[in-house]
C-alpha cells in the first residue's frame, strides 16, 4: 500500500477491519459455523486488528500526541474502546476454548457491531484533527516506524487477503453481511462497497448503510440487484448477484 500520509494510512487499515466486521455482525448463534473459521476470525482480531494496527495508533501516534499541548481525552476515549473490543475478544478465546460455540459467536457479533462506530470517530473526527497538529517531519517519522511494523507484522497486503478469506467463509454459512459503509471515507465509499460485493459468495447478500442514494455506486454495480430498504435515518439497501437466465 503506498501512502504517504500516516493518518491515511491507518484510515486505509480500517478497510479490511470493516469487511471482517460485517460478516462477523450478522451471524447468529444457530448459524453452523465451523470453529476453525471462528478462531481465524479471532486470529486476524488479535494479529492485525489489535497488534499491526494499534501497534501504530496507540503506541506510536498516540503517544506523540499525548506530548503536545492539544486536548487528549478523544484520545483516552478511543483507547477506553480499544479495550472493550479486547475484552470482547477475550471472552470469544475463551468460549472457543471450552467449546462455547453460542458465547463465541455473541461476542464476536458484538464485536461487529461495535467497530463500525469506533472506526466512524477514528476516520472522519480523530485522524483529521490530529492530522493537523503534527509536521512533516514527525509524520516521516512515523511512516519510518509504520514500515518497520510492517516488516515485522506482515503488511497490508497480507491483512486484507486474511480479512478477504474470512468474509467469504462466513458468508458461505450465513448468507449475509451487514456492511456500515457510512464509516469509510466517501472518497473510497463506493470502492469498498464494490469490492465487498464482488467477493461475496452466490446466494449471498449484503445489506449496506450509506448516507444517500449513489448513481455512481448503482452503475458500478450494474451486474447485480440491488433493491432498497426503508430504515429510518439511513440509506440502506441489500446488493445480490443477479441470477443467471
Amino acid at each position: 500500500m503506498s501512502e504517504k500520509n500516516p493518518f491515511r494510512i491507518m484510515t486505509k487499515e480500517h478497510y479490511p477491519i470493516i469487511e471482517v466486521a460485517s460478516a462477523l455482525s450478522a451471524l447468529k448463534i444457530t448459524h453452523d459455523i465451523d470453529p476453525e473459521t471462528l478462531k481465524k476470525a479471532v486470529e486476524f482480531i488479535k494479529r492485525f486488528a489489535d497488534q499491526y494496527h494499534h501497534e501504530k495508533e496507540e503506541k506510536i501516534v498516540f503517544e506523540q500526541a499525548k506530548k503536545k499541548k492539544i486536548e487528549t481525552s478523544p484520545i483516552e476515549a478511543m483507547e477506553r474502546e480499544h479495550e472493550t473490543t479486547r475484552e470482547r475478544i477475550r471472552e470469544a478465546v475463551e468460549s472457543l476454548e471450552n467449546g462455547d460455540l453460542k458465547n463465541a459467536i455473541a461476542n464476536l457479533r458484538e464485536w461487529g457491531n461495535f467497530i463500525p462506530d469506533h472506526i466512524d470517530r477514528e476516520n472522519h473526527s480523530l485522524f483529521p484533527g490530529l492530522d493537523g497538529i503534527f509536521d512533516y517531519d514527525e509524520k516521516e517519522e512515523f511512516l519510518r516506524e509504520f514500515e518497520r511494523i510492517d516488516d515485522e507484522l506482515g503488511g497490508y497486503d497480507n491483512m486484507e487477503r486474511m480479512a478477504d478469506e474470512i468474509f467469504v467463509e462466513i458468508l458461505k454459512k450465513t448468507g449475509n453481511a451487514i456492511v456500515e459503509a457510512r464509516s469509510i471515507p466517501r472518497e473510497d465509499r463506493d470502492e469498498f462497497v464494490v469490492r465487498l460485493s464482488k467477493l461475496m459468495p452466490e446466494n449471498a447478500t449484503l445489506t449496506v448503510m450509506y448516507d444517500e442514494k449513489s448513481e455512481e455506486l448503482e452503475r458500478m454495480l450494474e451486474e447485480f440487484e440491488i433493491e432498497e430498504i426503508k430504515k429510518k435515518g439511513v440509506y440502506a439497501f441489500r446488493i445480490k448477484k443477479k441470477k443467471n437466465k
